[in-house]
């Protein structure tokens, strides 16, 4: 019978963890901690003998299932590299205020206060920040809305204030706002019949092309004289931008490859495939979010926003561009789990090379810390 020394050994020591919050949600006696970025139980009680739900609830040890969630979800239309959709556009709020107070489009914020306003949610889970360190939080106004507004980097265990939400706030009708990583555990959860997933009636997706270890960051700031409280915004396209006093900082995105956790390297999940709606500024100029509409929920909310005039939008000006992101990506989360795989067959790292077709550099990047 499976247990968490079963998920300790499987997925959260060896580095494949998203630290998604699912098993400390799922845990019933919440033994279960976030402890130096990992989920950890401190010690072993008598009530973790013969009980297997953290062990059940994770979404990492059950790929095989996504296609069936999907298919449930989704349909079983045609897929492409960005997953299966209605409709792609690119919006901006017309809400001057939340503009003013967001990144690029507006669009995340617009539409969850725009669900709360009409009664569609009575809540969301999403990433504050502490002086930018990511953190869950549970937003019930407007005003919580807009103060999580903005891209952070790390990685935060956003479902385990699911048990709060629904326990301590008294909400039933919640929206997630994640990664592809916490739109995939939720949809799992679902699909699980977890009692608490039940209060899950809307997911926001994010692109996301890798997370990066908040730490990691801001030492690489601070070797370029920059301190946490000038930042104002962080950007990744094909560089790593920060915003600062008026000014961008660029980094190469090979300068902080070091930063990106392992288990962003077996991801092959771009475009939050399996969210109602998936947001992002790749694929769209300046100031405005590509949004991409995938069920008939996600179309009834912006739909309903668009005839209200709540949104501005227009075609998507690089549509060929954001799926060939979402492609690369899945060759790379195809090819790590490759490396990752010969490596356990103990072939090295000039092995793994010959054999993949790829470069020694390459391997041993995705190997680091193995």
């Amino acid at each position: 019978m499976p247990s968490y020394e079963d998920l300790e050994a499987k997925v959260i020591d060896t580095g494949i963890c998203t630290v998604c919050g699912a098993c400390m949600l799922a845990c019933p006696n919440s033994y279960i901690k976030s402890l130096d970025g990992k989920p950890k139980r401190p010690k072993r009680t008598m009530d973790c003998v013969g009980c297997t739900i953290c062990y059940d609830a994770c979404y990492m040890l059950r790929h095989g299932l996504m296609p069936d969630i999907e298919g449930s979800i989704l349909g079983w239309g045609k897929r492409v590299s960005v997953g299966i959709y209605k409709r792609i556009l690119a919006a901006r709020t017309t809400d001057r205020g939340i503009g003013k107070a967001c990144q690029d489009g507006g669009i995340v914020t617009a539409l969850l206060i725009y669900a709360l306003d009409h009664g569609i949610i009575d809540g969301a889970l999403v990433a504050g920040k502490d002086a930018w360190v990511p953190v869950a939080c549970v937003a019930k106004t407007r005003d919580q809305i807009i103060l999580a507004a903005g891209t952070k980097y790390g990685v935060v265990p956003l479902l385990k204030e699911l048990r709060s939400a629904v326990v301590e706030h008294g909400l039933g009708k919640i929206c997630v706002v994640g990664s592809p990583c916490h739109i995939q555990s939720a949809r799992y959860l679902k699909h699980k019949g977890l009692p608490l997933a039940s209060a899950v009636k809307l997911t926001v997706g994010l692109f996301c092309r890798e997370n990066y270890d908040h730490r990691c960051i801001m030492e690489k700031a601070s070797g370029k004289g920059l301190g946490i409280d000038e930042i104002d915004k962080f950007k990744v396209a094909e560089e790593f931008n920060i915003y600062a006093g008026g000014k961008k900082l660029t980094f190469p995105i090979t300068e902080v490859k070091s930063c990106v956790p392992r288990h962003c390297l077996v991801c092959e999940d771009f475009s939050s495939e399996l969210g109602d709606i998936s947001i992002g500024s790749d694929g769209s100029s300046e100031g405005l979010s590509t949004i991409i509409v995938r069920t008939e929920e996600g179309e009834n909310l912006f739909s309903c926003m668009e005839k209200q005039g709540l949104v501005e939008t227009k075609a998507v000006e690089d549509l060929a561009y954001i799926k060939e992101i979402a492609e690369r990506k899945k060759k790379k989360g195809r090819q790590t789990k490759d490396i990752f795989r010969l490596r356990q067959e103990r072939l090295s790292e000039t092995e793994i090379a010959a054999r993949l077709g790829v470069t020694e550099e390459r391997v041993s990047h995705r190997l680091e810390g193995f």
